[in-house]
């Protein structure tokens, strides 16, 4: 997990000016929302693991920016729903633009035997992200074909 996380940080950092600031977080909110179309501010909360405290925050900064907007749900006004707004798509799409650009430079650096090798290994981790039997990530001391035997 520490291997994702440690990726996952250095390539924000790498797109920074296209972040405008945003956290790591801000950006998982934003993901979340523009994916979903809009969401429950609850169920956002328990799906990232924040507490609906740190949640606010976050959301009052994004809706600051124009990117969110929160309104009461028409059947139980307790609850607050999100949802994007039209500058969040361009924003979505810049980054993900950006991102395509920095992993094509990336990759491109790489020579073609590890850049294959990369194709093959993140095909196999999709192969058991998308399993649907038991809780989707294959199971407990499965070998891959390689060998390799996962926890």
């Amino acid at each position: 997990m520490e291997l994702f996380y440690r990726i996952h940080r250095r390539l924000l950092r790498r797109l920074v000016g296209q972040l405008q600031g945003l956290s790591a977080g801000e950006m998982m909110v934003l993901w979340k929302v523009n994916k979903r179309g809009f969401c429950r501010v609850t169920d956002l909360a328990q799906e990232i693991c924040i507490s609906p405290s740190t949640l606010t925050g976050i959301l009052d900064r994004l809706v600051e920016r124009g990117l969110l907007e929160r309104f009461p749900d028409p059947d139980d006004r307790r609850v607050i729903l999100l949802k994007g707004t039209p500058r969040l798509k361009g924003f979505i799409e810049e980054v993900a633009e950006a991102i395509e650009k920095e992993l094509i430079k990336i990759f491109g650096a790489m020579p073609v035997a590890d850049y294959q090798r990369l194709l093959v290994d993140l095909e196999l981790l999709l192969k058991y992200l998308e399993q649907e039997k038991g809780d989707g990530y294959g199971k407990a001391g499965d070998k891959d074909g390689r060998g390799h035997i996962h926890p």
